[in-house]
C-alpha cells in the first residue's frame, strides 16, 4: 500500500490499523442505549463513555491487523457506533514535508493516518493527498479520576491491556471472533402485577392448591419476556403434574409432623429418611426444571447422578457445619459445580471452569467488611448508639449484594456451552446491584409487599441487561445440529418426569 504525500509517495510495508469510534450514533439507535452498550462491552462507567461519544474519534484499538480491526468495527456497528479505521505506522523524523514533528528529535514517531471511511472489507483506502490534509490521531488523556490506560493495545478504562494479562472484555471477544448476543428482558412491573395479585389471591381461596398454577404462569411470564438472539425461552411444565408432586410433599409432612408428635423416636427415624432421600429429590427436581425448559424449540436436560448429588448437598454441607462455617463456601461451590456441569442444552453439555478458590475468597473478603465495619459501628455507638444500628443494617445489605454480585459474575465467567464453542459475559456491579437491592426491599416495605412484582421485574432486568452469550461458532448451523440430534433421541420429554419434587 502507498499512502501519498507532497513530494512523493511513502510506501508502508505490513500494515497495522487503529479502530478509531467517531462518537456518531448509527440510524435505527438510541444514543443512550449505545453509550451504555459500550460501556458494558469496554468495562467503563456510562459517564465515561459518555465523554468518549461527545469528544469523538477516539482510539479504541491500536496497532492492529486488518482482520482484527474489521471485527472491532464490526462489533461497534452492532451496537450501534459508527467507527472507521485508521492506518497506523512508525515514523522516523519528519518524513512527510510539512507533517507535525516531534519535540524529541530521538524518539520515533508512532502515527495514525485517517482513511475514512475505510471500514470492513477495505484495504486498499489512501490518505488525503495534501501532507497538510493528514490527521494524526492521538488516544485521549488521562484525566479526572477514573484513569485510563492508553497503550499499543488498544483503549481500556481499567490498566488492562485488551491483549495483555488483564480480563478482556466482551467487545475483544467480539473482535476475535466471538458474536455477542445480549440477553433482553421485556418484562413490565404493572403488567406483571395482574398476574402476581390473582395468583396470590386465588392460592388463598383455594388454599393453597392454585400454587401450582401460580408458579407456572410465573415461570411463563419470566421466561417468555426473556430473549436472546432473537428468540425467546419457553416453559412447559403442566399445573396438574406439579400440584401432584406438592400433595405428595404435604403428605409427608403431615405424616411426620404427626409422628414427632405420637412417636418421637418415629419422627427422628423419619427425618433421617428425608435426608438420606433428600440427593433423589434434588436430581428429580432438576431434570423436571430443566426438561420444562426450552429455548427456540430445544430443551434443556439435566443428566446428574444420586450420589454426586448427596456428596454435593449433604456431605459437603456437613463438613461446613463440623469446620465452624469454615468450609460452607465450597459446599455452595461444589452444588453449583454439580448443577452446571450435569446441566445440558439438547445434547450439548454445560462446562463448569474450577474457580474454587476465587469463590471461596469472595466470603473472605465478606467477613473482613463486616469485620472491619463492626469495629466502625461499635466505636460510633459510644457516641451515637442509633447510627451504629444504621451503619450495621447497612453493611448488611451492601455484603448481600457483595457476595450476590462476585458470586453470579464468576458462575457466568466460568460457564461454557459445548467445549467452549459458547462462553458467558457477566457484569453486574456492586454499587448498582446494592442500590437496586435496598430500593426494592424498602419499596417492598413501606407497601406492605404490593411493590414486589415491580421489584421482581426490575431484578430481572438488571440480570439481563448485564449478561451476554457469546458465540465463538455459528449459532444457527449450532441450533440446526441440536435439533436433529434431539429429534433423534424419540424422546417425549414432557411424559419422562412425571412428578416435579420442588422446595
Amino acid at each position: 500500500m502507498e499512502i501519498e504525500g507532497s513530494g512523493g509517495d511513502v510506501s508502508v510495508s505490513g500494515v497495522r490499523y487503529n479502530v478509531i469510534v467517531s462518537g456518531t450514533v448509527l440510524d435505527g439507535f438510541e444514543p443512550v442505549q449505545v453509550q451504555q452498550a459500550f460501556a458494558r462491552l469496554f468495562k467503563v462507567s456510562e459517564a465515561k463513555a459518555a465523554q468518549i461519544f461527545s469528544k469523538g474519534n477516539v482510539v479504541i484499538k491500536k496497532d492492529v491487523s486488518q482482520d482484527v480491526a474489521d471485527k472491532f468495527v464490526r462489533a461497534m456497528e452492532r451496537i450501534g457506533a459508527a467507527a472507521h479505521l485508521a492506518l497506523h505506522f512508525d515514523l522516523p523524523d519528519n518524513p512527510i514535508p510539512n507533517a507535525p514533528v516531534n519535540s524529541d528529535s530521538n524518539a520515533t514517531q508512532s502515527a495514525s493516518v485517517t482513511v475514512s471511511p475505510l471500514t470492513s472489507g477495505s484495504a486498499s483506502g489512501k490518505a488525503d493527498s495534501s501532507a497538510q490534509a493528514m490527521q494524526f490521531e492521538a488516544e485521549p488523556e488521562n484525566t479526572g479520576s477514573e484513569q485510563e490506560t492508553n497503550n499499543s493495545d488498544g483503549y481500556r478504562a481499567d490498566g488492562n491491556s485488551a491483549d495483555g494479562n488483564g480480563d478482556a472484555t466482551s467487545a475483544d471477544h467480539a473482535a476475535e471472533g466471538a458474536k455477542v448476543h445480549p440477553f433482553i428482558f421485556y418484562g413490565n412491573g404493572t403488567e406483571y402485577f395482574r398476574i402476581w395479585i390473582v395468583n396470590v389471591l386465588l392460592t388463598i381461596v383455594t388454599l393453597g392448591i392454585y400454587s401450582a398454577w401460580a408458579k407456572v404462569r410465573n415461570a411463563q411470564y419470566f421466561y417468555g419476556h426473556t430473549e436472546i438472539a432473537e428468540s425467546r425461552f419457553a416453559y412447559h411444565a403442566k399445573p396438574l403434574t406439579i400440584l401432584k408432586g406438592r400433595l405428595i410433599a404435604v403428605l409427608l409432612f403431615v405424616i411426620y409432623s404427626v409422628a414427632s408428635e405420637t412417636f418421637p423416636a418415629l419422627g427422628a427415624v423419619l427425618a433421617v429418611l428425608f435426608i438420606i432421600a433428600l440427593p433423589w429429590i434434588v436430581v428429580r427436581s432438576l431434570r423436571f426444571n430443566m426438561a420444562m425448559t426450552s429455548w427456540r424449540n430445544i430443551r434443556f436436560g439435566f443428566g446428574g447422578d444420586v450420589w454426586p448429588a448427596a456428596i454435593a448437598f449433604i456431605l459437603w454441607p456437613l463438613a461446613g457445619v463440623l469446620s465452624f462455617g469454615l468450609l460452607m463456601p465450597l459446599a455452595m461451590y461444589k452444588q453449583q459445580e454439580y448443577i452446571i456441569n450435569n446441566t445440558r442444552y439438547g445434547t450439548a453439555g454445560f462446562h463448569f471452569n474450577p474457580c474454587a478458590k476465587d469463590f471461596y475468597m469472595i466470603y473472605v473478603f465478606a467477613f473482613l467488611i463486616l469485620l472491619g465495619a463492626g469495629i466502625i459501628a461499635g466505636l460510633v455507638g459510644m457516641v451515637v448508639q442509633p447510627l451504629s444500628v444504621l451503619i450495621m443494617m447497612a453493611v448488611y445489605l451492601y455484603i448481600f449484594a457483595f457476595i450476590a454480585v462476585r458470586s453470579a459474575n464468576l458462575k457466568f465467567n466460568n460457564t461454557e456451552l459445548r467445549a467452549g464453542d459458547f462462553t458467558f459475559y457477566s457484569d453486574w456491579d456492586d454499587l448498582s446491584y446494592f442500590k437496586l437491592f435496598f430500593v426494592n426491599s424498602l419499596l417492598t416495605l413501606l407497601t406492605l409487599g404490593f411493590y414486589y412484582p415491580w421489584a421482581k421485574v426490575r431484578t430481572a432486568n438488571y440480570k439481563a441487561e448485564h449478561l451476554e452469550l457469546e458465540a465463538h461458532t455459528d449459532l444457527n448451523g449450532f441450533l440446526s445440529g441440536q435439533a436433529e440430534q434431539v429429534s433423534a433421541l424419540g424422546e417425549e420429554m414432557g411424559d419422562v418426569f412425571d412428578v416435579e419434587m420442588g422446595f
